[in-house]
């Protein structure tokens, strides 16, 4: 994850880190996204250090692309690590903007077991209330971790524990991926 910090921000930033994979990797997320775009719809799809990949491509993508795009994020540190230690450039009013530039078809998976990913806007539980109002509420979306506290009668090993991984294992990602996709093809059938 240090290694991750490092080598995102661009070299005048820290001027003794090696280079800047950001200053290659966003600008060909960007021509990538605007090319599949004029095709139809595109999911961007990014864990942990990706979702901070994706929110600054959305940051340089044009309105005509933001139209076809839709926003997946899972285990994001952009609010529990990226937030706190560079607030300059992942502050909330960024992330609203970030959401309000896909016009709010984004969802963010995360559970309480992930030591680095978390919520971007609103911690609330599994069927309670999101605690911001509008569309920032609608965004994140809390996984059980364990999927449940009992063993299955045919085993003799406690459900497993996922922490900052397997997200794309859980049933939840799959709808949430169904629930994007819908989204698009609700705008550009």
């Amino acid at each position: 994850m240090l290694w991750d910090l490092a080598t995102f921000w661009p070299r005048a930033a820290h001027p003794f880190a090696p280079p800047s994979y950001a200053e290659r990797v966003v600008p060909d997320l960007v021509r990538r996204t605007r090319y599949l775009a004029e095709q139809g719809g595109v999911l961007l799809s990014g864990h942990s250090h990706g979702s901070a990949l994706l929110a600054a491509t959305i940051l340089q993508l044009p309105p005509e692309t933001l139209r076809r795009v839709a926003l997946l994020t899972y285990g994001s540190p952009l609010h529990s690590i990226y937030a706190r230690l560079f607030p300059a450039y992942a502050s909330d009013d960024t992330l609203r903007e970030v959401g309000d530039r896909v016009d709010w078809r984004w969802l963010n998976l995360w559970r309480d077991t992930d030591p680095i990913g978390g919520w971007i806007f609103s911690p609330h539980r599994l069927g309670a209330q999101p605690t911001v109002n509008g569309p920032p509420g609608g965004v994140d979306r809390r996984l059980r971790d364990p999927r449940d506290v009992t063993l299955d009668e045919s085993d003799t090993v406690p459900p497993e524990i996922n922490r900052h991984s397997r997200y794309h294992a859980d049933d939840q990602f799959n709808g949430a991926v169904r629930e994007q996709v819908a989204r698009l093809d609700a705008v550009y059938p």
